[in-house]
């Protein structure tokens, strides 16, 4: 008898570790082990409860992205991002009186990702802000932190004073399949800049404290309200407010440059959205709408905040009452809605599982939590996001709560560098419905 259930428990073991580490597609479902009577089972019909959640404001500093443009969505509503940055120099800057003035112009390098229509024009105005760029403070006491917002920084709201008049306007197409878009500055504003760093009698431009405090504490680029085209990314670490000079050199007028780079932890891109006319215009931040409310689909949405809240109201109770039947994989898996994510419209290329509760507020992620997206590009029908949750699951079934903790799917540390979203079908969708993947073995008593 001792050895009969010795046997058993190695054998129960050597399943739990074997399977977990093993794709379970490949399991023998419904198979049963000779003389242990050990079964294991596959389900896919535990029900997966899905809303559509509005966050409140998350930091976007940090994402080494410049989001500029302005799109219009049918089911999401408008959606248009600015960007603040403070600019920075590396070495001294002090052009000789025998160099001229010949252009100032602002460079930014595509990171190759958009959301929009890029055939359509855009204009986009530059200013000199007017404000210090300082970062919010993170409240201190009990209140509970969203995981986007745990630390100080500048936020997808967040507003500095700029002067009226722009320094920078110009008509572009935002295309990424090229290398840049290039903006010229006004040209008065780039001589008196090279006027001041030729006598440079406030150390302006041999003092970066003062460059940043006295004299230029920021530039905000937006897209002009009357553009509606697409929104566009750019690297921040490769952005250069230029300046085209000539000088003198033994009797010969060389053509020159100096570079302004951005000054890091000091760019942010400032999200706004207006969902007036969709089924979501009247949602609330921390608020949520069923799928059931908004057709049967259900919405994540980077730089708006808009994420799909997760929850599993059977599979608590289903291992509660069959306290012999033993978690070996859990996997769910979320289509994007087929014909919802043309070219010019792609979904984000990650997502991620993070936790929640009544509040609606993301608290934290774990261990395997990221899925990438894997489209199917033959049919176009079952591109989907796989995320392995076993482990998480497995705590949860085994802690003493009466309910499993809800999951937010949401953008993980692009939430401030896009404003992709992905439509995603919930459990009355059809085949492309959300799925929770349980396999367990069944141990009779």
């Amino acid at each position: 008898m001792r050895g009969r259930f010795i046997f058993f428990l190695a054998l129960t073991i050597t399943a739990v570790l074997g399977w977990s580490c093993e794709d379970p597609n490949t399991l023998a479902v419904s198979r049963v082990f000779s003389n242990n009577n050990l079964q294991t089972i596959f389900s896919d019909t535990f029900s997966v409860v899905t809303s559509t959640v509005q966050l409140d404001t998350f930091l976007t500093n940090g994402t080494g992205t410049v989001l500029l443009g302005r799109y219009h969505d049918a089911q999401l509503g408008t959606v248009s991002s600015s960007s603040y940055f403070q600019l920075s120099y590396t070495s001294l800057f002090q052009p000789t009186f025998q160099s001229y003035f010949d252009s100032m112009v602002l460079v930014m390098f595509y990171n190759k990702t958009f959301t929009g229509d890029t055939t359509q024009s855009m204009k986009i105005n530059g200013y000199q802000v007017t404000d210090y760029l300082i970062p919010r403070k993170i409240p201190t006491g009990s209140v509970k932190m969203s995981i986007f917002g745990s630390y100080p920084g500048f936020f997808n709201s967040t507003k500095f004073a700029h002067a009226a008049t722009p320094i920078i306007s110009g008509t572009v197409k935002l295309f990424p399949h090229r290398d840049t878009v290039t903006l010229r500055v006004a040209d008065s504003f780039g001589a008196k800049w090279f006027s001041l760093a030729q006598s440079d009698s406030g150390n302006i431009f041999s003092n970066m404290s003062v460059f940043n405090s006295a004299f230029f504490r920021g530039l905000y680029l937006e897209p002009d309200p009357s553009s509606t085209a697409c929104v566009a990314g750019f690297k921040a670490d490769k952005l250069r407010l230029r300046i085209y000079y000539k000088r003198l050199i033994n009797g010969v007028l060389k053509n020159m440059h100096i570079d302004f780079t951005i000054n890091n932890g000091y760019q942010f891109n400032n999200i706004q959205y207006d969902r007036s006319g969709t089924a979501l215009s009247g949602l609330q931040p921390y608020q949520a709408i069923p799928s059931t409310a908004t057709g049967n689909t259900c919405y994540v949405q980077t730089g708006t905040g808009l994420v799909t809240r997760l929850d599993f109201p059977s599979v608590k109770s289903f291992f509660a009452n069959n306290p012999n039947v033993l978690l070996n994989a859990a996997y769910l898996i979320a289509y994007p809605e087929p014909g919802s994510f043309p070219v010019n419209l792609l979904p984000p290329s990650k997502l991620e599982l993070f936790t929640t509760d009544v509040t609606n507020i993301p608290i934290t992620t774990f261990g395997n939590s990221t899925a990438s997206i894997v489209y199917d590009n033959i049919l176009g029908v079952n591109t989907f996001y796989s995320f392995s949750i076993y482990s998480f699951f497995f705590s949860q079934v085994k802690s003493n709560t009466n309910y499993i903790t809800p999951l937010f799917i949401a953008p993980g540390d692009n939430m401030g560098g896009s404003v992709q979203r992905a439509f995603i079908g919930d459990r009355y969708k059809g085949y492309n419905k959300i799925k929770l993947q349980l396999y367990y073995t069944h141990v009779p008593n």
